[in-house]
C-alpha cells in the first residue's frame, strides 16, 4: 500500500540524487519531489527523471516553491561546495545563506512538515533551521550519529557473536569525530547490560574487547573523513524516512534541540523516538557520569560555534 505522504528532497549534490533514486526504488510513495538548489548538474536531474519512468512504484517530479505547502517531509542535503583554500568560516557563512534562503522559501509557501537535515553540517544547521523556520523543535532533526551507531552495534554483534537484532548501543555527541563517544552505560545484549555482562566470567566480552571496539571506532572515523559516504548516508536517510512513514517510533540517535544543565536549545545527537510526528525525547534516559560530562563539554563547544555564527 502506497503512502500518501509527500516527500521533498532539496539539493543539487550526489546525496540528493541518491536519496531520490533509492526512494523511487524502495519507498511506498506515489511521488518524490526534487527541488534543486542550483542548476549546476541539470544533466543528472534529466537522468533521474528518465530513470523514474522505469519504476512502477514512484515517480520523480521536479518541484517548485509552491510544492512546499503540502509536503510532509523535507530532506535537506543542499550545501555549497567548498572552494580551494577556502577558510572554514567562509565556507560555513556561504552555506548559512543557502539554507536560510531555502527555509525562507519553504515557510513563505506554508510548509508545516518535518525537516530532516542530512548535509555534513547537520548539527549546526539543525539549530539554524529551527531559528529560521519557527517550527517546533520536534519537527526538526539531523542525521547525527545514526550511521556511527549502526557501525557500533555491528562491532558489538561481531564481538559477542550474537544477532545484530539483539544488540543495543549508541554513539552520542556531535558531528565532529572529537565530539562522538560510545554510550557504554546504555549498551545491552538481549536486554542485559553490557557493563554487567563484563563482570560475568562466562561471557565473551572483556575490558580488552572494549578497548578494541573503541580503537576500531576511532579508526573508522579517520577513514570516513577522507571517504565519500554518499551511498551510506542516502541509505541511512531512507531508513529514517521509513520510520517516519510507518510511524515506527524507533529509538535512534539523531541531532535535535535539547537542554543540558544550564545550556538550552543545543543540537546534540542522543537517542530519541522517531515517528510520523517527528522526534520525542525519551524520559528517564540517563548516561554515566563520565558520559554526561563529555556531553556537557561537547554542548559548550557547539554553543561557542553557534555564538560565533549568531554574532555574524
Amino acid at each position: 500500500m502506497k503512502s500518501e505522504k509527500k516527500i521533498i528532497v532539496v539539493g543539487s549534490d550526489d546525496l540528493a540524487y541518491q536519496i531520490c533514486l533509492l526512494s523511487m526504488a524502495t519507498l511506498q510513495v506515489k511521488e518524490v519531489y526534487l527541488i534543486p538548489s542550483s542548476t549546476q548538474q541539470d544533466n543528472k536531474i534529466n537522468d533521474l527523471q528518465y530513470a523514474s519512468k522505469l519504476f512502477s512504484m514512484s515517480n520523480l517530479k521536479i518541484g517548485t516553491e509552491k510544492d512546499y505547502a503540502d509536503a510532509e517531509i523535507l530532506i535537506l542535503t543542499a550545501r555549497e561546495p567548498k572552494l580551494e583554500n577556502e577558510q572554514e568560516s567562509d565556507y560555513i557563512r556561504r552555506n548559512i545563506l543557502l539554507v536560510r534562503k531555502i527555509v525562507n522559501q519553504a515557510m513563505a509557501s506554508g510548509f508545516m512538515g518535518l525537516i530532516l537535515v542530512a548535509n555534513e553540517l547537520n548539527d549546526l544547521f539543525t539549530y539554524l533551521v529551527w531559528k529560521f523556520s519557527g517550527l517546533p523543535k520536534y519537527k526538526i532533526f539531523g542525521i547525527g550519529t545514526y550511521i556511527d551507531t549502526i557501525y557500533f552495534q555491528k562491532l558489538l554483534s561481531e564481538t559477542l557473536d550474537v544477532s545484530f537484532c539483539d544488540v543495543k548501543g549508541y554513539i552520542i555527541g556531535g558531528r565532529d569525530s572529537l565530539h562522538k563517544s560510545a554510550a557504554w552505560s546504555r549498551s545491552s545484549i538481549g536486554g542485559n547490560s553490557l557493563l554487567g555482562l563484563m563482570m560475568d566470567p562466562n561471557t565473551a566480552i572483556s575490558q580488552e574487547n572494549i578497548f578494541e571496539i573503541e580503537e576500531k571506532l576511532s579508526k573508522q572515523d579517520q577513514i570516513n573523513e577522507n571517504v565519500d559516504l554518499t551511498v551510506t548516508t542516502a541509505t541511512a536517510v531512507l531508513k529514517l524516512v521509513q520510520f517516519i512513514i510507518t510511524d515506527e517510533k524507533a529509538v535512534v540517535p539523531l541531532v535535535h534541540l535539547m537542554d543540558i544543565e544550564e545550556i538550552k536549545d543545543i543540537p546534540l545527537s542522543i537517542p530519541v523516538l522517531l515517528g510520523e510526528n517527528g522526534v520525542r525525547q525519551i524520559s528517564g534516559l540517563n548516561f554515566s557520569e563520565t558520559e554526561q560530562k563529555k556531553l556537557l563539554m561537547v554542548a559548550k563547544e557547539i554553543r561557542s560555534q553557534l555564538d560565533w555564527i549568531e554574532q555574524g
